[in-house]
Order: structure tokens, then sequence, then C-alpha cells
């Protein structure tokens, strides 16, 4: 997952409204979400690793987990996979500050996870490995693959654009959820593929030229956009970007909806699926 985007009661009826892109190599086997048969949660699954990078829960339990970009940093020795941090906090019953600080950050690679659950106290908490858990405050918040609120500017266009769609929403705080006033707008904010100058972007260790590819808030990168020669990103030749973009509204009595639209190869093969997850 590499772009999440937070309304965290930002809106009277919905305490959380969350938009998110999913951005991997096109041939990494995946399923899109579904109500998983061998765990009480609906979310995609990563095929190969077989965890999740996005999933809610009965109860009002949301989690989703993002890859730190740190090019030449060594895995520690047998990692975990990241994607199992949101399916063992999906399907357990401790409260986001407390799975956060029982959480081995040696055992992964770098991380940040978003945990969610509407019945504790706080709700919402930031985990990761390299840097010590907190709680979120309420506000529009954005995390891509360095520290969160980091000013990316993919991070700070999409905030933007939450903001004004979340604040129209709660201009009619009865209206309910729709198509049109909702799942459109998110689904096209995340579908804007503009790519930001250099001088914009961070220095995350994987030159200019792939930095500015990776910039957009839809990503989609072949060939012509990888640096010349360079053995390290070679695996990219046969596809990466956004593969799937994600939408969760939780409501304040914990009944949660989730939207996805499939991408395949830089493009949606079908309409968004919605599933949900009762209180």
């Amino acid at each position: 997952m590499c772009l999440l985007l937070i309304a965290y009661r930002q809106h009277p009826r919905f305490p959380l409204l969350l938009l998110a892109n999913r951005d991997e190599f096109y041939r990494r086997p995946s399923a899109a979400a579904h109500s998983w048969q061998d765990r009480p949660l609906v979310a995609g699954r990563d095929l190969e690793a077989g965890g999740t990078w996005l999933g809610i829960a009965p109860g009002g339990r949301v989690a989703a987990v993002t890859n730190m970009r740190e090019p030449g940093i060594a895995p520690p020795p047998l990692p975990l996979s990241r994607g199992e941090i949101p399916v063992d906090f999906l399907t357990g019953c401790q409260p986001p500050e407390a799975f956060a600080g029982a959480l081995d950050g040696r055992r992964y690679q770098g991380f940040n996870a978003l945990l969610f659950a509407i019945a504790e106290s706080p709700q919402l908490v930031w985990a990761g490995n390299r840097h010590q858990p907190f709680s979120v405050t309420p506000g529009f918040h954005g995390i891509s693959n360095g520290a969160p609120d980091a000013p990316w500017p993919k991070v700070q266009r999409g905030c933007e654009g939450l903001a004004a769609l979340v604040n129209t929403l709660a201009a009619t705080p009865e209206a309910p959820l729709t198509q049109s006033n909702f799942v459109a707008p998110a689904l096209a904010l995340l579908a804007n593929d503009e790519r930001y100058p250099p001088p914009q972007l961070p220095d995350t260790g994987v030159g200019p030229q792939l930095e500015r590819a990776l910039s957009s808030i839809f990503v989609r990168i072949g060939r012509s956009d990888l640096p010349a020669g360079d053995p390290p990103y070679t695996a990219m030749e046969s596809g990466y970007g956004t593969r799937a973009s994600t939408l969760v509204a939780v409501d304040d009595r914990g009944a949660t909806r989730l939207w996805e639209q499939t991408i395949e190869q830089g493009r949606p093969p079908g309409p968004p699926r919605q599933l949900q997850c009762p209180a």
C-alpha cells in the first residue's frame, strides 16, 4: 500500500473515512477484496505472502500498512511479512495502542501501519518501526512510503482533495454516502496521475527519474520510466503501479463499508465492488 488519505472525525456521522491506493508489481499475484473464508475480515489478499495491505473487520476495526522506501537497507534475518500486521490486528481484540506497543518492529522491514477501532481510546493509532506509535489527532492526514504526514506532493494534494470532498459531504450530514457524492469523486481523486518535478520531491534514494515516476497519486511505471542499466529496478520492467483503489467508511455505530476498484495493467477492468462488515 503506497498512499493512505485519512479524514478522522471530520464528518459528524463518519468518524473515519479512508482513501487508499495500493502500488505493487503487476506480476505479483493477489486477490481482490473479499470476505475471507478462514478469517473474520474483508480485505484483498497477497497470494504470495498471504497477508493484506488493507482490510476491515466487524466491530468497526480497520487496518492498513505501507512500506517504507528504503533502498539499500538490508532486511532483518528471517523477516516477517508486513502484510500479516493488518490481519493480526483485524482478527484480534487488542486496542490499537496496545497492539502497536506489542509489535516487534525488528522482525519487519520498514513499515507504517494504521490501526483503528471505534470502541477504543485512542481510536486511531499509527504504528511503525521507524518511529514510536502515536495516536492520531482529528483532522486530515496522509502517508505514502515515508513518515506520517511527510509533505510529499501526492500526500498534500491528496489531503487537499479529501478535505474538499468531506467538507461538501458534511454540509448535508444526514445524506447517505452514494456513488455520486462519495465513491465516484473519491476514486477520481485516487486516479490523479499528475507527476511532480524533482525540486518538489523527497530524496528517498531511488534517483530523480524514478522519484518522479513514483510521485503521482496514481502510479503507472513502464520501462521508459526506469533509469537505464540500473539493476535494482529491473524488476519493474514488467510493470509496476497502482493495483487497487480502496475506500473505507466507518459510521458512528461501527458499521463499515469498503469499496474497491481493481486495476489491471494501469486500467480498471470493471466497476468498483462494495463490501461491508457489521457494527
